[in-house]
């Protein structure tokens, strides 16, 4: 197959044998100076789509690739200077700024009729230039036939202070966005239909000739026409081009950035199917991981609200059209580079309503400061994260702040705005957080306004939340996890709780029990359990700060216990700890886990060494994710 790239620019050419080894270059005869489009984005894809028909109006049975690129500043289009004097100018005019570069890019076929346009933006911030270094720059002939009158490549730091975005579009062609376009371009059209569905990812699944396709987005039931976006060996992905038959399950989203943000994936399957498939997902762990033939499940607890259920949040600021934002990561697609890109949010309903009044005072207060978004990937910026605690039954908010540390920019105008806006708003942090990945890590605590924690009730037990206090997502349904434990265990226990956290459930369950421990290693999570033992008056619980592997080394510590509670991270629990546990023989193990694959591993071992499956419970947390919580009785026979 023909490729013929329409250009006469030589840097393009070595930018497009990237991804094209063997290809035809011809010249364009279109004229740019014609275009009267004003808006530069449509203005670079008319008039790469221009230079892609002229040269494939004459060679219809070959792809023909056209590019343009201009750099946009306070409204104006900036092309290729016609000559010394007028590059002379457009060098003054961009000296000290930070302007757009657009590159529009265009792939024709005449003899199938068929074009496909997209573009790509970068920013580039020069330095004041001096007459003379102008002169000296110009008299290099370097800035013919290019936008804005400089070559990057040539000119570097001497007029560049800094840049971001794809560094090749600076040159001329954006090269991983051309691939993209291209390889969508030669990829195979068919359609198939979604018969099985791929958690955790959920990815829908079909087959064509025998091969897999994972289709993100695609529902059991669907019909689509999918591009085959990328294969491999085994099976490849799919993206949907047009849904040509509903699935009976499949449903409009409710929130407008469903598909865009990375926050929740399935606002467009009706909810009893993601309980099916959760239950499922479920089983065959239990199935395949922990070589566990048929098990029931005694039920599957549905969320009390399948939207405004969260309790917490983790938004990240970005930029977007060159203005700061708050919001969600995008969306990670298996066909799509993964830029850790922030998506706007207007509103979020899996968390609550009132980050809707939020959300516009942070935008314009930050866009109203030289502060600039922490860069995951260049880690400049030191704008990270807007953290947002609520208390479902109280109604009381916390907002935490993260930046790089060694900001000077007085947030008390913010602080001000948001208390008047949000009665909810009861505490207020900056945090300072210096690691390089993106994660909010609680270095540095500032109160700036408030309380310095706010409250929750559950059951008539009030518990207090810092910053960084962890506690289950979904207050409402982990009242009902924690209803299930209390049922499930005899009057005058003697319960030992690993990875207690602040203690909720061991405090929950001590009205019942004789004597409660609770263990962590993170000390201000004993403290605040202790704070809560404190609030509630509760008088049999003793909570420890220490690690789990250390506390079960000490002889007889678990001698007359009747119940081990454990809720471990999502790794689970080492081969270690469950040989400790089992070793002491104690009578009942409680084992709440987010994550079915590690639950079954463990589950798996906990067999081995004399304890057999009771009960189990499931629980949907997280309505319109992939992701459940269980709760399971093990007892030693």
């Amino acid at each position: 197959m023909r490729i013929i790239l329409a250009t006469k620019s030589e840097r393009r050419k070595e930018l497009f044998k990237k991804i094209c080894k063997e290809f035809e270059v011809i010249e364009s005869n279109f004229d740019e100076d014609k275009v009267e489009e004003k808006e530069p984005v449509r203005y670079a894809i008319f008039c790469a789509i221009g230079k892609a028909k002229d040269v494939g109006e004459k060679n219809p049975d070959a792809i023909v690739i056209g590019a343009d690129t201009v750099v946009y500043l306070n409204g104006e289009i900036i092309g290729k200077p016609k000559n010394y004097e007028e590059a002379k100018e457009i060098l003054k005019k961009i000296s000290g700024t930070k302007h757009k570069v657009i590159t529009g890019i265009a792939i024709y076929k005449k003899d199938e009729n068929k074009l496909l346009t997209d573009y790509e933006i970068s920013y580039v911030k020069f330095k004041e230039l001096g007459e003379e270094e102008i002169e000296e720059y110009l008299k290099t002939g370097d800035f013919l036939d290019k936008a804005g009158a400089y070559g990057i490549q040539n000119i570097g730091d001497k007029f560049v202070e800094t840049f971001e975005g794809d560094f090749d579009n600076i040159v001329g062609l954006p090269v991983e966005k051309l691939k993209r376009l291209l390889d969508r371009f030669l990829s195979i059209e068919i359609s198939i239909e979604i018969y099985d569905f791929a958690f955790p990812n959920n990815w829908g699944i079909g087959r064509y000739n025998n091969l897999v396709i994972f289709v993100p987005n695609g529902i059991v039931g669907d019909k689509v026409k999918i591009m085959v976006s990328k294969e491999l060996k085994n099976y490849s992905f799919g993206e949907i081009i047009e849904i040509e038959k509903k699935s009976e399950f499949r449903v409009n989203p409710e929130c407008e950035h469903f598909g865009l943000c990375g926050g929740c994936s399935l606002q467009n399957l009706v909810y009893e199917k993601q309980l099916d498939f959760k239950k499922q997902y479920f089983l065959n762990c239990l199935k395949k991981i922990g070589g566990f033939g048929e098990i029931e499940v005694s039920d599957f607890v549905q969320s009390p609200a399948i939207f405004y259920y969260r309790n917490k949040m983790e938004f990240a600021f970005g930029i977007d059209n060159e203005k700061i934002v708050v919001g969600l990561r995008e969306r990670n697609l298996p066909y799509k580079k993964y830029r850790k890109q922030v998506i706007q949010l207007k509103r979020c309903l899996i968390f609550s309503k009132e980050i809707e009044k939020i959300f516009p005072i942070v935008n314009d207060f930050f866009n109203s400061t030289e502060l600039k978004p922490y860069d995951p990937f260049t880690k400049k910026g030191v704008l990270r994260h807007l953290v947002v605690k609520e208390s479902k039954n109280k109604n009381e908010m916390m907002l935490i702040i993260v930046t790089k540390s060694g900001i000077d920019v007085n947030l008390s105008k913010l602080i001000d705005l948001l208390v008047k806006q949000s009665k909810e708003i009861k505490s207020i942090y900056w945090v300072e957080n210096d690691q390089i990945s993106d994660v909010v890590a609680y270095e540095k605590k500032n109160l700036l306004y408030g309380q310095p924690y706010i409250e929750e009730i559950l059951n008539g037990l009030t518990f207090i939340l810092y910053p960084d206090t962890f506690f289950q997502p979904n207050t409402k349904c982990a009242e009902i996890l924690y209803k299930k434990i209390f049922e499930n265990i005899n009057e005058g226990s003697k319960i030992v709780g690993l990875y207690c956290g602040t203690g909720p459930i061991e405090i929950f369950v001590s009205k019942k029990a004789k004597q409660v421990i609770g263990v962590d290693w993170d000390v201000s999570n004993i403290n605040t359990a202790n704070e809560n033992c404190k609030i509630n008056d509760i008088k049999n619980c003793n909570f420890f700060a220490e690690r789990v592997e250390h506390f079960l080394n000490k002889k007889d510590i678990l001698n007359d216990f009747d119940y081990i509670i454990v809720d471990p991270p999502r790794g689970g629990l080492s081969s270690k700890i469950i040989k400790k546990i089992s070793k002491n023989r104690i009578p009942n193990i409680i084992y709440v886990s987010c994550n079915p694959s590690t639950l079954a591993r463990d589950l798996k071992e906990f067999k081995v060494n004399g304890y057999s499956i009771k009960k189990i419970y499931l629980f949907d947390f997280f309505p319109h994710t992939s992701h459940l919580e269980s709760l399971t009785f093990l007892e030693y026979l």
